[in-house]
């Protein structure tokens, strides 16, 4: 089967998967009484999974083959929703999310390295870019189709909601093995230690962070960004559902209006963005207008409004990533990059770690309105120190365009 076309479903098949999850995964812990505090102790503990797994399976990939990397993560994956489905008590949930970071980790990055590769030995290297938005474009569809079937599943029976998943996950693995082939042949090498691989990647990235200090604000921006989108990421359902008494079957349409509104202005925006004077002014315009909006909902007691401007927070948050990442590497070292980039990815996963083992606490002492009132907080004081940090080593943005 041609690559292109394997890339393709295998990315349509992953993101059905996580869709029909994804507007219910939270209160599927809240129907077996999970906690508050435990349900973002299993988050960081999904992210901290992802952490210590990234550059072992990314070594797996690299060493055994990239085939035998995604075809391990699809099996993950599945074993992971055979937890989450028949051992549905805070142990079995805690094994399911290392699992699921386990199978993340297999795929980021192998799939890709197949896909380049495969065209590269094939010469046919012109196609690599409209791989990728092939694969882009059946991504969207899946997660889109995936959204609207798990909030339709929830709303029958919260306990199908992981069934698709295995199931999915199970199709996939078979389709893996028979149709995806690895006819090039990579240097398979042994690997050094991976603490001292990790000890180095974050030795240089200190090295350009200490000459680089825009650098350095943008990491802690990100890390309280991260942070702070965390508070209403794990809650949003509960509040909806709890607190609000939204009905579960609209969920996924709450995410299909988001993910929407993102396909049709995300370009829009990013255009936009150039026509700030200051190349950092639309990033900083956009972190306030998500405050503002997670304020809103902490406050809101109308579902209306609290689903208006979590659609709102959502589209900023997507809007925020190319232009966050366009300013980052614009500012990075091309000799360091590869490194940066993965330091940046660190900081971000440690944000989500860290707003984990700090928000369960709050969001069950004080209750989820208070949780986000601290995320805005959190963000909030992370603008500040940005600004603070910009002045007090005289940064001065490159000017882009009077807008």
């Amino acid at each position: 089967m041609d690559k292109i076309r394997v890339y393709s479903i295998v990315r349509f098949l992953t993101s059905l998967a996580l869709g029909t999850i994804l507007p219910v995964y939270v209160l599927y812990f809240r129907h077996y009484q999970i906690n508050l505090f435990q349900i973002a102790l299993l988050a960081a503990i999904f992210e901290a999974s992802i952490l210590i797994f990234e550059m072992p399976t990314g070594l797996v990939a690299d060493t055994y083959g990239r085939k035998i990397s995604v075809i391990l993560s699809a099996l993950v994956s599945l074993l992971s929703g055979i937890f989450f489905i028949f051992f549905p008590f805070l142990f079995g949930f805690i094994m399911a999310e290392i699992l699921n970071g386990l199978g993340e980790t297999l795929r980021s990055g192998a799939l890709e390295a197949w896909l380049v590769d495969s065209l590269k030995h094939e010469d046919k290297e012109e196609k690599i870019k409209y791989a990728f938005a092939q694969g882009a474009k059946y991504r969207t569809i899946g997660n889109l189709s995936g959204l609207i079937l798990g909030g339709y599943l929830a709303s029958l029976n919260i306990k199908l909601v992981w069934v698709p998943f295995a199931v999915i996950f199970l199709v996939l693995s078979i389709f893996l093995i028979l149709k995806m082939n690895e006819a090039y042949k990579i240097e398979k090498t042994v690997s050094d230690r991976i603490f001292s691989k990790i000890s180095e990647t974050i030795k240089k990235s200190l090295v350009v962070i200490k000459s680089q200090k825009l650098i350095l604000a943008l990491l802690l921006l990100a890390l309280f960004s991260e942070f702070s989108f965390e508070t209403i990421s794990q809650y949003w359902q509960v509040h909806f559902s709890e607190n609000l008494f939204i009905e579960t079957e609209y969920f996924g349409w709450i995410l299909v209006i988001s993910s929407a509104i993102t396909i049709l202005l995300i370009d829009k925006v990013t255009q936009l963005s150039e026509r700030f004077k200051h190349e950092v002014s639309s990033l900083v315009i956009l972190e306030i207008l998500f405050v503002l909006s997670l304020l809103v909902i902490a406050l809101a007691f109308s579902p209306i409004i609290a689903v208006f401007f979590f659609v709102l927070l959502q589209s900023f948050t997507s809007f925020k990533e190319p232009i966050f990442l366009d300013l980052y590497n614009k500012h990075i070292p091309s000799e360091q990059r590869a490194t940066l980039l993965s330091f940046q990815s660190l900081v971000g996963s440690g944000g989500e770690v860290l707003a984990g083992l700090c928000i369960g606490v709050v969001a069950l002492k004080f209750g989820l309105r208070i949780t986000f009132g601290v995320g805005s907080l959190v963000l909030f004081l992370g603008l500040v120190l940005f600004f603070l940090l910009m002045n007090k080593n005289g940064i001065k943005p490159s000017p882009i365009q009077e807008a």
